[in-house]
């Protein structure tokens, strides 16, 4: 027979480690209270005996020995309701009044309470197997006679059964109420266990769309679902980019790599002056210095995305790294007939790390002498915005529409579809790397004409 799958769960273990800690606890409770509550009906029982035989002693001494025999007669005849016995006898022993036959074995006149067994034959009543222990006292009245008082226990006996069987109504109750809780609590955490298995399963065989099923109940499991329909959510992006990746690697990397191997085998097939092999060389070169330079770019962002670059990071003077870069790129730019405009505060600083964003700040100013026409304009400028140190590049070239604000810091991402352009598409995405990492943000705007982009710092 095949054990039910709820049983195998962890919650039913639980529940059910915790029905035996309930069990055990209530058992100790119980029997602690059962315990208390018999103590508690002794001390009365006993005190009221000695209260009882102290009055009748009182009432022999000060009223008279029949005025004493009418209030035990009196007791006598109610006897058969109250379960209260008495027993009084002369000096030599012989009965003068009472409910008892006899006085009891071992019973002696020193006015404490005692439990003698008492049996049938001197019993006012008939006495069922174990009911013979009676609580008794008896005390000398002062000429010399005794008197005894007892109580039958089958009133308390009773009382203690119903007691025991309301305990073990309460623990039975308790058991079963545990029990049925945890097998609720185990269906209902078996279902939404189920819900996440089941996405699990479905992404398994290739579903990657699927996403678990959120309740209405904001807890733990829906947070949890959040978390991995996040994280799902990250590894399809992922998966998509990489899609993408491999795409634009095929035709960026191999392209290069292909004009290498013909201008090579060219060279082969013809004979050639050694200036020409030298040229073939040179070009081959340059395309493998290309290729180089974008494996290095993608390794770069991989580890900065990650954050597991390996640099200083320090408090550094943005404003001086910025005026020299500024400057380098100026002579460059005025190289291409473009020219740039430094605008930028003294003094200026972040914490970071000057390698990266060196290297950030010189691909924005590459990619804006790139695409900035003949006398064109490019402005570097960097400056404090309320609590934030800005950095800002504009050009006025043919800036990038609005819609592909997003797309262009994805890798390989090049507007030129035909990809003719020299470049990789790697630059703005090392930017971004870069700005994340150090908890900053980029912004693309549109300068009219051309491209604005600003990097903020938060201070």
């Amino acid at each position: 027979m095949k054990t039910p799958r709820i049983l195998k769960t962890s919650v039913i273990k639980l529940v059910l480690k915790y029905a035996i800690f309930i069990t055990i606890l209530t058992t100790l409770g119980l029997s602690f209270l059962y315990w208390s509550t018999s103590q508690y009906t002794d001390a009365q029982l006993e005190s009221g005996l000695k209260f009882e035989l102290s009055k009748l002693k009182e009432v022999d001494a000060t009223q008279g020995r029949e005025k004493l025999i009418s209030i035990l007669s009196s007791n006598w005849q109610e006897g058969l309701d109250t379960r209260h016995y008495y027993l009084l006898v002369n000096d030599k022993g012989e009965k003068i009044l009472g409910d008892l036959l006899a006085w009891p074995k071992k019973l002696d006149p020193n006015e404490e309470v005692v439990n003698i067994w008492i049996e049938n034959d001197i019993a006012p009543i008939h006495l069922e197997e174990n009911d013979g222990y009676w609580p008794m006292i008896a005390g000398k009245l002062a000429d010399g006679s005794e008197l005894l008082i007892t109580l039958s226990v089958l009133p308390a006996e009773d009382i203690q059964e119903f007691t025991l069987f309301i305990i073990a109504i309460i623990l039975i109750t308790s058991i079963i109420f545990t029990m049925m809780m945890g097998w609720f609590l185990g269906q209902t955490i078996l279902k939404r266990i189920d819900n996440i298995n089941n996405t699990a399963k479905a992404i398994e065989t290739g579903e990657l769309d699927q996403r678990i099923v959120l309740s209405s109940n904001n807890d733990e499991f829906d947070e949890l679902g959040q978390h991995l329909n996040s994280m799902l959510d990250m590894i399809e992006k992922l998966l998509s980019g990489m899609r993408e990746v491999t795409d634009n690697i095929a035709h960026d990397l191999r392209s290069p790599l292909t004009r290498v191997l013909n201008h090579l085998d060219v060279a082969l097939l013809e004979s050639r002056s050694e200036k020409e092999y030298k040229q073939v060389i040179q070009d081959a070169v340059i395309q493998i210095q290309s290729l180089i330079t974008t494996f290095n770019s993608l390794l770069e962002i991989t580890q900065t995305e990650a954050g597991s670059y390996r640099g200083e990071w320090l408090t550094i003077n943005i404003s001086c790294i910025c005026t020299d870069i500024g400057e380098l790129y100026a002579a460059v730019a005025e190289e291409k007939n473009k020219y740039i405009h430094l605008d930028i505060a003294p003094n200026l600083t972040i914490i970071g790390n000057q390698h990266l964003l060196s290297l950030a700040i010189s691909n924005l100013l590459e990619n804006a002498i790139k695409y900035t026409s003949n006398n064109g304009k490019i402005e570097l400028k960097v400056r404090t915005y309320q609590d934030s140190t800005a950095i800002v590049i504009s050009d006025d070239g043919p800036g990038i529409p609005e819609e592909f604000h997003d797309k262009v810091f994805e890798r390989f991402v090049r507007l030129d579809n035909s990809r003719t352009t020299e470049g990789n598409g790697l630059g703005l995405s090392l930017v971004k790397a870069v700005v994340e990492l150090h908890g900053a943000k980029v912004y693309l705007n549109d300068n009219q004409p051309g491209l604005k982009v600003k990097i903020v710092f938060d201070d």
